[in-house]
């Protein structure tokens, strides 16, 4: 058993500063807001982080990566707002939308469509080939503003976007107790190229990113008070909320706790698997039980995995080739539909058995991604479990997609870990350096 400090990492996750080294050893928020210079540079960086996601929409505010997607989105919302009909898509007004988008070559708002015509002349039917959680939003905001416009969650995204800048230092704060650290990590997020773009995006991946951070947020919170269950409870929640965006961030709490549970015990490791995992599969019933009441079979979160698989072990390179090759053999196979999935999934493996050199050369590939998990070993010796926390979360969001694809919108969510590994990894190097020029005659 490691022995638990006050705060409850165990003894040793923080190594001792050296002398005339400016790490912070807190013991609450306060201690934070009392470094006037601290406050200043967060102030400082938090403007900037918002002013570059501001110039980006101001630049293109509909750009047209992700439209389809949105577009989606902006369907199932649309049905919930001005039909009461939830969580389906009217096809024609679907294609509709996104010939508006193609023909003007940006993101088109619902509300500036005339479905009249298309509403009248078909029907909508129910989907689940994405989880709802951006047309959720969408629906609120529409239902409370009376505009069904995009603009109103990319600025919302765009603010909790500038946020998540402010929560990645709080997180390496409390992983490296070293304000160097934390700020250089949420530097590098501030100005990452993959989150100024990604955040006018009204789409999923934009929201993946949000609750991969907060996830990993709330269990350092949780690991402060290892006795807390309302903390655990609050972790099991977040990460229901984000399933409804990304499903495998279901597996980031337990990724985190095999590694990082405080106290080291496999009982209390167990219950940190277990505790935030249950709360979140309850947050997420109601929609498998909406799946199964709808399509009577068991689809505990979307499809979609067939189509990914396929088009990840190289049998389509978009997802019209793999329309294209499902009409071709299953003419009645709905776009999105469970066997339409299914008749993928089965191609997939297929292809798989014959091949699976090729396939697995593809995975190794992939892989590549997780190589800068590698600098937890120059970080170890200082931080040692709290390091692994960083690498735990990379590898829970990378390791599912690795047998899926290379669409590099699965992986962007991981980049924050590197960057507060890369930032502990930094601080090692100026501090070696520091003591050795302070050795010299």
């Amino acid at each position: 058993m490691i022995p638990i400090g006050k705060r409850g990492f165990a003894q040793g996750d923080t190594a001792v500063a050296p002398p005339g080294r400016t790490h912070l050893r807190l013991s609450s928020f306060a201690d934070f807001v009392a470094r006037p210079r601290v406050v200043v540079a967060i102030v400082v960086l938090l403007a900037v982080a918002f002013a570059l996601r501001a110039a980006v929409y101001f630049e293109a505010p509909k750009p047209l990566d992700g439209a389809g997607l949105a577009a989606e989105q902006g369907e199932i919302a649309r049905n919930i707002v001005d039909h009461g009909d939830w969580f389906v898509v009217n096809s024609k007004a679907f294609e509709l939308l996104k010939d508006q988008q193609a023909h003007q070559h940006r993101l088109v708002d619902p509300g500036s469509v005339d479905f009249a015509g298309v509403d009248r002349k078909s029907t909508a039917e129910p989907v689940v080939d994405q989880m709802p959680g951006v047309a959720l939003i969408l629906a609120g905001l529409w239902w409370t503003t009376g505009k069904e416009t995009y603009a109103q969650i990319q600025w919302l995204q765009i603010l909790l976007d500038t946020v998540m800048v402010l929560l990645v230092y709080w997180i390496a704060l409390r992983l490296a107790r070293s304000t160097r650290v934390a700020l250089l990590a949420a530097v590098l997020y501030a100005l990452w190229p993959g989150a100024v773009i990604v955040a006018k995006r009204p789409v999923l991946d934009t929201w993946a990113g949000f609750f991969t951070i907060g996830c990993v947020g709330a269990f350092v919170w949780a690991r402060d008070h290892p006795t807390s269950r309302w903390r655990l409870i609050l972790l099991g929640l977040v990460t229901g909320a984000g399933i409804y965006f990304r499903p495998f961030v279901l597996f980031i709490p337990i990724a985190l706790a095999l590694v990082a549970t405080p106290g080291g015990g496999w009982r209390r490791r167990l219950l940190w698997m277990s505790a935030p995992t249950l709360v979140a599969l309850l947050v997420l019933a109601p929609w498998t039980i909406r799946n199964y009441y709808t399509f009577d079979r068991f689809i505990p979160t979307r499809t979609g995995l067939g189509q990914a698989v396929f088009e990840g072990a190289g049998q389509a390179q978009t997802d019209t080739h793999a329309k294209a090759y499902v009409q071709r053999h299953r003419k009645n196979a709905k776009y999105g539909s469970p066997a339409y999935d299914d008749f993928l999934l089965g191609g997939a493996a297929h292809a798989i058995a014959d091949d699976p050199g090729g396939y697995f050369r593809l995975v190794a590939r992939r892989a590549r991604l997780l190589l800068p998990c590698l600098l937890v070993l120059l970080a170890w010796r200082r931080w040692r479990r709290a390091a692994l926390i960083p690498v735990a979360a990379a590898a829970a969001t990378i390791l599912p997609y690795l047998l899926i694809g290379d669409d590099a919108r699965f992986y962007l969510p991981a980049a924050f870990a590197y960057f507060i590994l890369i930032a502990m990894t930094l601080e090692i190097a100026v501090s070696t350096l520091a003591r050795r020029r302070a050795t010299v005659p």
